[in-house]
């Protein structure tokens, strides 16, 4: 995760060549890695596979590896440590076991910042290279006057303002980085008089994708289909479908009527009826009774629509989008006896239909 984060991904070395030029990019290995790091290979059922769930050809477990059945799912790749030569693949515990990890990232990787104020001036756009990493910790340098650094003194993430170097806000929390949906510390007169707890979101997601709370991305796609895709579910809150006005009110009572040339142009409402079954025919008094389905279809655009899906039964309005707070199309039957008329009741549902690619 913490690498899918950073725009990066994981593969499995294909040989000792890979496993050695890996090793090589730690800084000092012996120290700071205890000779170790991760593979990004991991049990699935009964077999190693990568973690993006390919088969991995190169498995050069150490004698008597692997050992420790379904407890130990995950892979380290361990050196000597007195003439630092490959010994081979060990299974360990994924939870429990602290390892270095390697990461492929990008030349170039373009990132957003989203929740701080205006005032603050901070940049929203920034940029994270593999020439700007420090001390082996990524940096973040804005567009214009900012920038996200780790602090060793105080051993915490600062957005900061280079032109001043006023620190913002701080991010001292248990993530590895400040990627993702995170609890900032917003430094008092940035925000207003006093420091605040703010949630700001670093990503290098692109706009036809979808940020988890961890920094990783889903197609928009994803969002709202009923499937939790994100480990902390956040792809499938907020999925209420429509969005009311804020700058003008919305009136459920009237229908969304046009102009055209200062003309008035009435709500076109399509009618569609199948009969299910006839349940009655009364001769004498020239009546008849069916069981009918009835689809009325129209277009309101006073208001918005969210993630909406290409199926349209995933549309569905809830009970209290709907009553009291949006117009509803009815239909008067003037030939029933009581000049019947249609109502939003338990066996009505109410779909948005998707006719476009917005996303």
């Amino acid at each position: 995760t913490a690498c899918l984060s950073l725009g990066g991904r994981q593969e499995p070395p294909l040989g000792l060549e890979a496993v050695e030029q890996i090793r090589d990019t730690f800084g000092q290995f012996q120290e700071d890695c205890n000779s170790k790091f991760w593979v990004p290979v991991e049990q699935q059922g009964r077999r190693w596979l990568s973690v993006a769930s390919a088969p991995v050809p190169y498995q050069p477990w150490s004698p008597g590896q692997p050992n420790g059945g379904r407890h130990q799912a995950c892979v380290e790749a361990k050196f000597d440590k007195l003439n630092g030569s490959f010994q081979g693949y060990n299974d360990l515990n994924c939870g429990k076991s602290v390892r270095c990890f390697f990461c492929y990232l990008p030349a170039y990787q373009r990132f957003t910042l989203r929740g701080m104020c205006r005032e603050s001036n901070s940049d929203t756009m920034f940029v994270n290279t593999k020439e700007l990493a420090q001390g082996g910790r990524p940096y973040w340098k804005g567009y214009r006057n900012s920038e996200i650094t780790y602090s060793s003194s105080s051993s915490s993430w600062l957005l900061r303002n280079i032109s001043t170097g006023q620190v913002l806000a701080t991010y001292n929390g248990t993530a590895s980085w400040p990627v993702g949906r995170v609890q900032w510390l917003i430094a008092p007169g940035v925000c207003g008089p006093w420091g605040q707890n703010r949630p700001l979101l670093l990503s290098s997601c692109l706009s036809s994708e979808f940020t988890c709370g961890d920094g990783t991305c889903l197609p928009l796609s994803s969002k709202c289909d009923g499937v939790s895709d994100c480990k902390e579910e956040l792809d499938e809150r907020d999925c209420r479908v429509v969005e009311f006005p804020t700058n003008r009110h919305y009136k459920e009572t009237l229908p969304p009527v046009g102009r055209r040339e200062g003309k008035m142009i009435p709500t076109q409402v399509s009618v569609a009826v199948e009969v299910m079954s006839v349940t009655d025919i009364k001769e004498s008094s020239m009546a008849w009774a069916c069981k009918l389905q009835l689809n009325l279809s129209w277009v309101d655009s006073r208001v918005r629509w969210r993630d909406l899906r290409s199926n349209q039964n995933m549309n569905v309005l809830l009970q209290s989008d709907i009553l009291p707070n949006i117009w509803v199309a009815a239909l008067i039957f003037a030939n029933s006896p009581n000049n019947e008329i249609t109502i939003m009741d338990e066996k009505a549902s109410l779909t948005v239909e998707k006719v476009g690619n917005f996303t």
